[in-house]
């Protein structure tokens, strides 16, 4: 009989699961809307009954003698937090909404567990401060023991701002901000102004578009007037005063059916004022962590500001989880939950490894006989690497359904599209023939991390996509596909022991090519999330420009008359 701990993530939104055994080990991580193929996933239960069963299964779970603790992300739901409501930025709509969301699945956490039969009645549910969720998140995947801990999001259950210290693998907060005052709302609204949606999760857009913009002065200092810093501590403006300033930056805002381009130089501004705002809090607290800095919260996938910390304001090193926004809290919730069984205060040391969600299940590949003259179908058990790497130098497109797939929103070579960066027409051919996305919109390259250097300026690690490099200028022209606008790439490091056959894929193409690069993206279409099962990967192939899918060790290609 062993006792598992079930954590959820209980925003509303990005509901996601996550599973930490008897040790403290974390055994499953997944975000519902994976499994459902709904992009966020906006209220849906994160016990979602499919789900879950599906994920007990998985990590062996025996109903008969096995037990679950349930743990949830927040302390407090928002309706019963004292915040006033503030419509100059984001719709008022838009936060009752939330709140109501937020509210019914609280309430609701853990009822899969009486549909399962798990439980006999409603579980008790172990209750947890949300940046708390999101700090012992990010500590778990940072190899310190030694470190200071910011956690930056929309909104927490007081701010949106919370330092934490970590001492000898121990957590404490250090301080919190109070009140209105979030770099979250505010970049949302910057994606509203420039035409996107952050419902949608469309903030990614703005980051990709500022490349190709101009920083303007009176926008930024605009975006900047709008909050203050206190010695970490982020706050808006006064309530009298927001309104006006508010409308002033309005008028930057793009007009319906103006060219996306129209508001690259808004997106810029934003951007450039996102990364002094982040300065100011940051430059207030690195005492006693050694130069380690990490990073939590929605705002921590902010890549291209996260790639300019290192070697500022005294970090020297920055680490950011695989799952840093509100999805990565299933994995803080099941932690704190097994910390309070074990009645320690010591954040365990994960391995490494996104690699924590489902396994496809392969049964589909036994029907693949009905493809007929579609595609060929061959075994790659022996060869896989190469022949990847030889599919990938002749321009052929590939998608990738290998082993466990990621959890968090990158796509990191096991649920992955891959190709060859070198045509200066790739990155088009991929937005306009496979994914269906903006043309603008950027890849990113896999470098094997003992080459980092050779390629990038301020090299470090990347595992996971949290940051945008400077490519050295003597290696943008080998590599159009994966170089944006500004002369810099959001990079992934692999190496022999964290993603084997990345490692394996990149050195095969750099033997063949003389290029130890590769395109990765996420194997999706645009508005879909990543894919989950072996179907919705054979529906992405059929229905877009892929040349070739491998599902484990099976390549799937198209005949030439496709």
């Amino acid at each position: 009989m062993a006792l598992f701990h079930l954590g959820l993530s209980t925003s509303g939104h990005d509901p996601a699961l996550a599973i930490v055994d008897a040790d403290g080990q974390l055994v499953f991580a997944e975000a519902t809307e994976r499994f459902l193929q709904d992009k966020r996933a906006w209220g849906i239960a994160p016990d979602h009954v499919p789900h879950l069963e599906s994920a007990l299964s998985q990590i062996g779970f025996d109903a008969g003698s096995d037990t679950l603790a349930v743990a949830a992300s927040w302390k407090k739901t928002k309706a019963d937090l004292p915040v006033e409501l503030m419509g100059d930025l984001l719709p008022v709509t838009d936060a009752l909404w939330l709140r109501e969301l937020h509210a019914g699945i609280n309430t609701h956490a853990g009822a899969s567990l009486l549909r399962l039969g798990l439980v006999q009645q409603m579980p008790e549910v172990r209750r947890y401060d949300h940046h708390l969720c999101h700090a012992v998140m990010a500590c778990a995947f940072a190899p310190v023991d030694t470190a200071s801990c910011l956690v930056i999001d929309g909104e927490g259950e007081a701010g949106a701002v919370s330092m934490f210290d970590l001492r000898e693998r121990r957590i404490k907060r250090r301080w919190r901000s109070w009140g209105p005052g979030s770099l979250g709302t505010l970049y949302a609204w910057l994606t509203q102004l420039c035409g996107f949606d952050w419902r949608l999760g469309e903030e990614w857009k703005v980051m990709g578009l500022a490349a190709y913009g101009t920083v303007r002065p009176e926008i930024r200092d605009a975006f900047l007037s709008l909050l203050e810093v206190d010695r970490g501590r982020l706050r808006f403006v006064d309530k009298d005063a927001l309104p006006a300033l508010a409308e002033r930056i309005r008028t930057f805002a793009r007009p319906a059916g103006e060219p996306l381009m129209s508001a690259a130089d808004l997106a810029a501004s934003g951007q450039a004022a996102y990364a002094i705002l982040a300065d100011r809090i940051l430059s207030e607290s690195a005492d006693g962590a050694e130069g380690n800095l990490i990073l939590g919260g929605g705002c921590a996938l902010n890549s291209s500001y996260n790639g300019t910390i290192a070697g500022r304001m005294g970090y020297d090193r920055l680490f950011v989880p695989p799952a840093p926004a509100d999805d990565g809290n299933a994995v803080g919730a099941a932690l704190l939950s097994w910390m309070e069984t074990a009645k320690t205060t010591c954040v365990p040391l994960l391995p490494a490894t996104p690699y924590l969600g489902s396994v496809a299940a392969t049964a589909a590949l036994s029907r693949l006989d009905t493809l007929g003259g579609i595609a060929r179908v061959s075994d790659i058990s022996a060869d896989g690497e190469d022949r990847v790497a030889e599919l990938l130098a002749e321009g052929k497109i590939v998608g990738v359904m290998r082993g466990r797939a990621e959890f968090g929103p990158r796509a990191l070579g096991n649920r992955s599209i891959l190709a060859d960066p070198r045509p200066a027409d790739m990155k088009d051919r991929i937005n306009r023939l496979v994914k269906g996305r903006e043309p603008y919109r950027p890849f990113a390259p896999v470098v094997c991390e003992e080459e980092v250097a050779d390629w990038f300026d301020n090299p470090q690690p990347a595992p996971y996509m949290s940051v945008t490099l400077r490519w050295r200028e003597d290696r943008q022209m080998l590599v159009p596909a994966v170089v944006h606008a500004d002369g810099t790439g959001r990079l992934q490091t692999v190496t022999p022991n964290s993603a084997p056959w990345m490692h394996g894929v990149v050195r095969r193409f750099g033997e063949r090519t003389g290029v130890p690069i590769v395109l990765n993206t996420s194997f999706n279409i645009m508005g879909k999330p990543i894919v989950h099962s072996v179907e919705d990967a054979l529906a992405v192939f059929m229905t877009s420009g892929l040349s070739a899918v491998v599902i484990e060790t099976t390549l799937i290609e198209k005949s030439a008359a496709v």
